[in-house]
């Protein structure tokens, strides 16, 4: 409260009421400077704490889990990316891959070569290798020897407009603009739209890494979950062609291809 006593000691004696009738009004005003400085101090704080890259990212122990169940838990996570401008660009895990190290993995019967040596490092480790010579792939490790999660689809968050400008580098057909949903919408999409590639960003440990990690985001119910078939094993055996190791955020816009007959079941 502002101590105004000397002030209003200059005001005549047969102001009383006047008296109190400042005294009041500097006391509502002295109130609200104070209330402010106080929502100023929380506002900064928050502001503050929303850059720190430790506040909301998963630590080792959220990967240090069997393939499957971390495939399911990266669901609603967030995927991080810092350019070397310092911008970031960031989306949400809507859709995912689990390779167990048997058939169709690259780690199949313990194969272990220069190129997938991030499946065997410690969980957390970014496993990025490229296909058809032109796309980057983003994988995860996880617990168990030889496995990782393939990251397929991002609901684009943060850094669309540079998304965009990424994305477009190699169409062709620029007359029509992308939809925010299209462009994050396959695991080589995501990676060209966040600029993420083998050279760069292959065997990072996302618990500390500066340029890539994950945050907690958001809880995906069990009941959202949608587990189907994955896409483009072909070459392996009808069994593990038809395994549900497929898994993604039902009704979201953003996934690669929805399988409505496992969202039927």
């Amino acid at each position: 409260m502002l101590n105004m006593e000397p002030v209003l000691n200059y005001l005549p004696e047969n102001q009383t009421s006047n008296k109190r009738k400042a005294q009041d009004i500097l006391n509502d005003i002295s109130h609200d400077v104070t209330s402010k400085r106080t929502n100023l101090t929380t506002c900064d704080t928050s502001c503050d704490s929303s850059h720190d890259i430790t506040s909301h990212r998963l630590g080792l122990e959220f990967y240090d889990q069997p393939c499957i169940m971390l495939a399911k838990s990266l669901l609603g996570k967030t995927l991080v990316r810092i350019l070397d401008d310092g911008s970031r660009l960031s989306g949400k895990i809507v859709e995912t891959e689990g390779y167990l190290g048997v058939e169709a993995a690259h780690s199949y019967n313990g194969r272990k070569t220069e190129r997938n040596m991030a499946m065997f490092m410690t969980p957390a480790t970014s496993y990025v290798y490229l296909i058809y010579g032109m796309y980057s792939c983003l994988n995860v490790s996880s617990k168990g020897e030889g496995c990782c999660v393939l990251l397929r689809a991002l609901q684009p968050l943060e850094g669309l407009e540079t998304m965009t400008a990424h994305r477009s580098k190699r169409r062709k057909d620029t007359s029509k603009p992308l939809k925010p949903k299209d462009l994050c919408s396959g695991p080589g999409k995501l990676t060209e739209a966040l600029n993420i590639n083998k050279a760069l960003l292959d065997k990072k440990d996302l618990s500390t890494d500066t340029m890539m990690w994950i945050e907690s985001g958001d809880s995906v119910d069990a009941a959202e979950i949608v587990a189907c078939p994955r896409i483009g094993i072909d070459y392996a055996t009808p069994e593990w062609v038809a395994k549900p190791l497929r898994f993604y955020i039902k009704g979201n816009s953003c996934v690669s291809k929805r399988d409505k007959k496992a969202e039927s079941d």
